[in-house]
């Protein structure tokens, strides 16, 4: 049996889990996640496998042939993983690859500039960061850590507060602060874009995908838009709408979130070194130098 094709530790552990508690739904509450994704877990390793795993008895799961045989050798490997993992705990190496996603503007101004920290502390790692203003969840394997702009509550992630984030409402000097640019209505929910709405009164006029976009598009056009304050300092042509009537910006912060069962994972304690590297106070925005 071929284990190195699996693209998750975390799908084999959810196999364990059900093997020794009997169904999806007392796993999901030991692992801290939905029954849709313990399932969802199963099924993957299933389908690449080209065998069941489980087969349903009464109100259990039970092993197959093949699923005694998967769980005698993810048994074994969770075994040695375990006695690594203690040698290397206090170790600030880290060898093997992390992937992150975060929104695209703080991989674009922060963590792309400070990929020197990374290379300095952890020279044989390989790091792999997708921009994704979408919410992605850490459940699924996507990605090992996600760097958001919002406090999930989502069961099994572990979070912690990396910075402050000021949006607010920039206008072009002389130009129409009347039309506004924003993001996509996919992201309408934000509290930015509710902001902004309240204060113009209408939809954006133009929407684009990113905020770097965005700031691009309203010094090009002369339109005001929604940025986040340590952006704008790239932008010289754009200030600050300030209003003694109505609300023109929306604190929001950044967190840093894994998944719980990972928490002693070498990859994650190094993200974890490096975003502290980078954002060395929670209670501080996220460049240090806004109000």
């Amino acid at each position: 049996m071929n284990i190195r094709k699996f693209k998750s530790w975390g799908q084999l552990q959810t196999v364990l889990t059900v093997a020794e508690v009997g169904s999806y739904r007392a796993a999901a509450h030991v692992l801290g996640v939905t029954s849709s994704t313990v399932a969802r877990h199963v099924d993957t390793i299933s389908e690449e496998l080209g065998h069941p795993i489980f087969l349903p008895a009464g109100n259990r799961w039970e092993l197959t042939e093949i699923g005694e045989e998967l769980v005698a050798i993810a048994e074994a490997t969770q075994s040695s993983l375990g006695f690594m993992l203690k040698d290397i705990e206090n170790s600030n190496d880290f060898f093997g690859a992390l992937q992150i996603t975060t929104v695209s503007f703080i991989n674009s101004d922060f963590l792309a500039p400070a990929m020197n920290l990374w290379r300095e502390k952890f020279p044989q790692a390989k790091i792999m960061i997708e921009a994704n203003d979408a919410t992605t969840a850490i459940e699924r394997g996507e990605a090992d850590v996600a760097l958001r702009l919002s406090r999930p509550d989502t069961p099994g992630v572990a979070r912690f507060k990396v910075a402050n984030c000021r949006v607010g409402i920039f206008a072009s000097e002389d130009g129409d602060q009347n039309g506004w640019v924003g993001l996509p209505l996919s992201l309408e929910g934000l509290p930015e874009m509710q902001l902004a709405r309240q204060y113009f009164g209408t939809c954006p006029i133009i929407r684009m995908d990113s905020y770097r976009a965005i700031a691009n598009t309203a010094q090009a056009t002369g339109l005001s838009c929604v940025l986040p304050t340590c952006m704008a300092r790239a932008f010289p042509k754009l200030r600050q709408v300030h209003s003694d009537e109505a609300q023109t910006f929306v604190d929001r912060e950044m967190w840093f979130l894994f998944y719980e069962t990972r928490k002693n994972d070498p990859a994650i304690k190094a993200a974890k070194c490096w975003v502290k590297d980078i954002f060395p106070s929670p209670n501080k925005c996220l460049c240090g130098k806004c109000d």
